[in-house]
């Protein structure tokens, strides 16, 4: 396994125990009883994917060495196959919204973690329909209209308030 292969899996897996707060759903007489990770880990592994992404073209561009090696070609991984596995999680779409909304929000509102998200997004002029990567690549689109109340429409299958997600992707 390569070097950023363990930092994007470590990564991923650290992200996917940030939510921890439980969730109680009652139907009927019945109530149902849902971890944090459950309601939101696809939220949560964007947010990790994310800056994952920014702390590799920070290192890329030797942002954590003395000198920059002029002989080597960058390369950043391609994350798509990742959101393969995010958009399978999703169930709720609460990733979606949370990408949307990201890319709804004014720039200058945005928190570092948001700002890592939309540069998973920086190019939506190609979009592989067989991808889970295409399913962010059409919120973040939606998001680019700059009208929140669009995310809330269309994926209002998330029941998490955007705020809980906020939360969920604010580092420490």
């Amino acid at each position: 396994m390569n070097p950023i292969s363990i930092i994007v899996v470590f990564a991923l897996s650290f992200g996917i125990a940030m939510g921890t707060d439980p969730l109680t759903l009652t139907l009927g007489s019945t109530a149902y009883v849902m971890t944090g990770t459950q309601v939101s880990i696809a939220a949560a592994s964007i947010a990790t994917l994310a800056i994952t992404k920014s702390l590799l073209l920070l290192a890329d561009a030797g942002a954590f060495r003395g000198k920059r090696d002029t002989n080597t070609i960058s390369q950043v991984p391609d994350f798509a196959a990742f959101f393969d596995v995010i958009a399978k999680t999703d169930k709720d779409n609460c990733g979606k919204f949370l990408v949307c909304h990201t890319m709804a929000k004014p720039v200058q509102k945005l928190n570092t973690e948001e700002i890592a998200i939309t540069k998973l997004f920086d190019n939506l002029q190609v979009i592989d329909p067989y991808s889970g990567y295409a399913e962010y690549q059409l919120a973040a689109y939606a998001g680019s209209f700059k009208h929140p109340e669009l995310c809330m429409a269309r994926y209002n299958t998330c029941r998490t308030p955007i705020q809980k997600l906020r939360e969920i992707i604010k580092t420490q």
